[in-house]
């Protein structure tokens, strides 16, 4: 778990999916001190309103019927429709969903403007813009001095830049885990792997934490 000087934790779209996927749900919950703490807009502050994760569900929900039954693909996406199911109905009592303040919405919404395109390249990234969930999350996370749970390579640049205080993989989180015993190496090593395998996860090849 955190250390008392060490701030809160947002996570992503990627980073919630990933640690659901994999079954480890309770394993980030322990991370985040208890809480799963998400952007409004990367889930729906109520089951009628579908955010990010809700789309990642239906996503793999359409994969099972893509898919004969029995075979490791819709085991792999039946498995994920579960387990993101367990992640959402889990609001708000371990998932909160944090909405931005205007000021928070203005940072986001200038995050993935076309017209400040110029901007977002001073700050080192390299897309034209962003998407909802990473902007509003970013600005959350910076005003608010939070933690950032992310995978997206220009999200990371533009949290940083944008004074962000520290921010972590995926895969830094695995490890973070295995290190207060939540995992095993080998559970951790084989987890992220089959992320990279079956759910077709683009990140770097596991690497022995330090």
């Amino acid at each position: 778990m955190r250390g008392r000087s060490e701030p809160p934790l947002l996570v992503d779209t990627s980073v919630a999916r990933n640690f659901a996927t994999m079954g480890w749900i309770d394993h980030l919950i322990r991370l985040g001190d208890g809480m799963i703490r998400v952007a409004h807009g990367v889930l729906g502050a109520s089951h009628d309103e579908p955010g990010e994760l809700d789309r990642a569900r239906e996503f793999f929900q359409r994969q099972t019927v893509l898919h004969p039954a029995g075979s490791l693909a819709y085991s792999s996406a039946l498995t994920a429709v579960i387990n993101l199911d367990d992640l959402i109905a889990r609001r708000p009592l371990q998932v909160q969903i944090l909405v931005p303040t205007l000021d928070e919405l203005e940072l986001a919404l200038r995050l993935q403007a076309p017209e400040e395109r110029e901007w977002r390249q001073s700050l080192g990234m390299k897309a034209r813009r962003l998407d909802s969930g990473e902007a509003v999350s970013i600005a959350i996370a910076v005003s608010r001095k939070m933690a950032f749970g992310c995978d997206d390579k220009d999200a990371r640049v533009a949290y940083q830049a944008l004074g962000g205080c520290r921010c972590l993989w995926t895969l830094d989180l695995i490890c973070s885990a295995m290190r207060e015993g939540l995992l095993s190496k080998p559970q951790a090593r084989a987890g992220y792997e089959r992320l990279r395998r079956e759910y077709r996860f683009h990140a770097p090849e596991w690497a022995d934490p330090t």
